[in-house]
This record gives C-alpha cells, structure tokens and sequence, in this order.
C-alpha cells in the first residue's frame, strides 16, 4: 500500500523537487494546503521563473495531486484527513504547531528544516512526539551524503586519531538570484537569514560527521541589503570532546549554484573535500582527499578518492536527497531516520547560541 501524504505549503519554491520524489517513491499525495489560500489544483505549475532553485524544469506538477483533496486550514488537515505523513514546506513560526496538530492524531511529519525559529518554539512538540511514538523529522540530507557518511565512518573508526579542528564553507547565491519577498526571507517568520536557510545543512553535517556535538559557539553576521536577514555568517564553535571549527556561510555567490569545503585536521590523518554536489557543478566529481601517517599508507600518504554522483534519480540536487527521503518513508514508522526532531532541536539550539553570540559579542554556551 502507497503511504499517503497530506502536503502543507505548495506555495514553497521546494515543492517541485519534492513532488519529483514523491512521484518517484510512489507515494499518494491524498491532500493539499496552502494555508490561508484555497489552492486550484488545475493551476499548478511548475516554477521554473525561479532563479533561485532548481525546478522540475516543465514538468506537470499538477498530475501527482489531481484528485487530492484541498484544505485551507493545515490543522483541519492534520486532523481529519486519512494521511500517514504531513510533509511540510511552509513558514517556520508556524510550522511547530502544525506538527503538534499532526502529533496528536498520530500523524508522522516531515518538515522543511529547521523546523522553527528557535528551539523554544519546537521542544515542546518534540518532547510530546516522542511521547506519543510519532516520527518527526527534519530536511538534513548531508547525512545521506556518500562523502560524508565516508567522512563519519572513518571518525567511528579512528582513522583520523584526535581531530583537533574543522572548518566547513556553504556559500550560496546572492539574494538577487532569489525572491526576498518570500516568507522565508522575513525576520518575523523566520529569524535568520543565510545561517537560519542555507546554514542548517553542515551545522548539523559536521558535529554528525564527528558524532561530536557542538557546545559552544562565537558568531558574527552581516545584514542583508535586500531583505531584513542576515546575508552571511562566520561562525567559530567547539565540540563536546574539545575538536575547535570554524564555520562560514552566506548569500555570496555571483552565480547559481554552490561554494563549498570540509576540511578535517587530527593528529593521524586530514582530510578535505568539497562535499557537495549538484547538477551545476562543473568538476564531475567530488574529491575526497586524505593524508594519513599510517604505516600501511606509507608507499602512499596521500589519496584520493573521486566520487561521481548519480542523478537519475532525483535531477535536482543528486540521487543522495532521494536516499534521505527514501530512508525516511522505509523507516518512519519505526522512527527508524536519517535524522529525529530531538536532531532539529539541537541544530536550533546551536543556531540560537549563534545569534545570541553576536548580539552579545562573546562565546555563548550551547543550551541543553
């Protein structure tokens, strides 16, 4: 039997990406919302006027929900249609109390990360989630990442000895590529800009990659001239196990596409890449290149292992955001996936010690 799915938010610029998995795990789109707004099925289309992000790039967006059923009110949704999941792509301040609707009829969700605007706003759905056995789970793919589940095996072997630092780079567009009047740039609905958006994806890739959380941390931004967000962060952090890493991140690029880097420094092995991929990547693969004084690496310290990346798929971003998806509806009725609301608690937490950091200009401890 097709998992059914209530979808909240059409009017989100991932949705199209979305449907194509949806179409593609065969998953049963039974109802839609676009809260506030009577969504006409026979109108949508595909947005392919968005600079900003890859489309289905014509497709018909409208085949997947043709007979799903319509709602105005995501909570009525939540409520009373016969739904399995409610994936949500809408606003993060209202998001949280969608999901504790969902949670209280025993309805699992998915939901555009981070969530909420701060972990306040979402611990108390978490803790009544877990209560009841629902599944929750944030968008945080690079955990489906080849490179970095490689990267988080190595770690959980102990290829690299103590990792004294990291450092990761996720530079995006400028928000000229992207449409600021969207609800995702405004401060009232979303907190942040760049770190809030584009940020989430490597502050919980790379503390997961260490399985090493982060404790600490010392921010600054700048603000946005289009949008009242910040455009950029650079962020200094340290781990429980005391590994030091230094974060940057914003709406940079002059171009589509991405800027990216990890890099990784212990006292038996480093390792770099570039991490990402996407379908505007001009190198056809992802190097992964790693030095290690191990005496069976003698004859060759240095290696480096070339990743192609598939899309096959899931054109839009790589085949690895499919296998995050595809994880989650194997596994959400078990809790079985890639990444838990108690994940998208700690990210927000991080986030919030970011941006309480740079209001108060010091190291801000990370709450618990």
């Amino acid at each position: 039997m097709s998992t059914k799915i209530g979808y909240v938010g059409v009017d989100h610029h991932h949705r199209d990406p979305y449907f194509t998995v949806a179409s593609g795990l065969d998953l049963d789109v039974t109802a839609v919302c676009e809260p506030g707004r009577r969504v006409d099925l026979d109108s949508l289309t595909a947005m392919d006027d968005r600079p900003d992000e890859i489309t289905t790039e014509g497709g018909d967006v409208a085949d997947l929900v043709a007979d799903a059923t319509v709602y105005e009110d995501p909570h009525r949704l939540a409520a009373e249609a016969d739904v399995d999941v409610v994936w949500i792509t809408y606003r993060s301040d209202e998001t949280p109390a969608i999901i504790e609707t969902a949670v209280e009829h025993g309805v699992h969700v998915v939901s555009e990360k981070p969530i909420a605007r701060t972990a306040a706003d979402l611990e108390g759905v978490a803790e009544k989630a877990n209560e009841a056995g629902v599944t929750v789970s944030p968008t945080l793919y690079y955990r489906t990442n080849p490179v970095a589940m490689d990267i988080r095996d190595r770690v959980e072997d102990g290829f690299f000895g103590d990792i004294w630092t990291v450092q990761g780079r996720f530079n995006a567009s400028q928000l000229s590529f992207r449409d600021t009047d969207h609800y995702i740039y405004d401060a009232s609905v979303s907190r942040g800009g760049a770190l809030q958006w584009i940020g989430p994806h490597w502050l919980d890739a790379m503390p997961w990659m260490l399985d090493d959380p982060i404790t600490r941390v010392n921010a600054s931004f700048h603000d946005a001239e289009e949008a009242d967000v910040d455009a950029g962060a650079v962020l200094q952090f340290g781990t429980e196990s005391g590994t030091l890493g230094t974060y940057h991140t914003g709406y940079y690029l002059s171009d589509r596409g991405k800027d990216t880097h990890f890099g990784l420094y212990g006292t038996d092995a480093q390792a770099q890449t570039p991490l990402h991929h996407d379908s505007l990547q001009h190198e056809p693969t992802i190097p992964l290149e790693i030095t290690s004084e191990d005496p069976d690496w003698s004859a060759a310290p240095k290696r480096t292992v070339q990743y192609e990346c598939t899309y096959d798929r899931f054109p839009a971003w790589g085949d690895f955001v499919y296998d995050y998806f595809e994880a989650y509806f194997d596994g959400y009725e078990t809790g079985d996936v890639p990444a838990t609301v108690d994940d998208a608690v700690q990210l927000l937490r991080v986030m919030d010690a970011a941006y309480d950091s740079a209001d108060r200009d010091e190291w801000v401890a990370v709450g618990d």
